[in-house]
């Protein structure tokens, strides 16, 4: 038995928050649902339904928090998968913010997938999952 059963949250930190939450609001549209009681993070949720039990709704927290620690410039580990509706209409407008894109691939059985790098060096995978096949019985 998995003692994870899912992602709680996603928290990137840095040195510069409204810069931060300006790139992710202007280039992949994720508007921060709210602040905390100094307005120095912000966060937006993702809900989604158990698929053992759809009555179960679970919630992804996404957050920019400050940090005391001077992060500019230090290398990040790691990647953030987003998933998204339509790789083209996402790219279309990355490219129109003028976000670089480092690379696009089609991955048969698995969807579309591409790759940039956020203004504190957080790299990004995009994912347009394969649309759900439904077989006849």
């Amino acid at each position: 038995m998995n003692l994870i059963n899912g992602i709680g949250g996603v928290f990137l930190f840095t040195n510069n928050v409204k810069r931060l939450v300006e790139w992710y609001r202007d280039s992949l549209r994720m508007v921060p649902e709210g602040t905390d009681s100094e307005c120095k993070s912000f966060y937006t949720t993702f809900e989604y339904r158990d698929l053992e039990n759809p009555d179960i709704k679970r919630t992804i927290a996404w957050a920019i928090m400050p940090t005391d620690q001077d992060i500019t410039d230090k290398p990040r580990t790691g990647r953030f998968n987003y998933s998204v509706k339509s790789m083209a209409e996402t790219l279309s407008h990355l490219q129109s913010k003028g976000v670089a894109i480092d690379k696009s691939e089609d991955y048969e059985g698995f969807g579309k997938f591409a790759w940039l790098t956020d203004p504190d060096g957080n790299k990004i995978e995009l994912w347009e999952p394969i649309p759900e096949r439904i077989e006849n019985s």
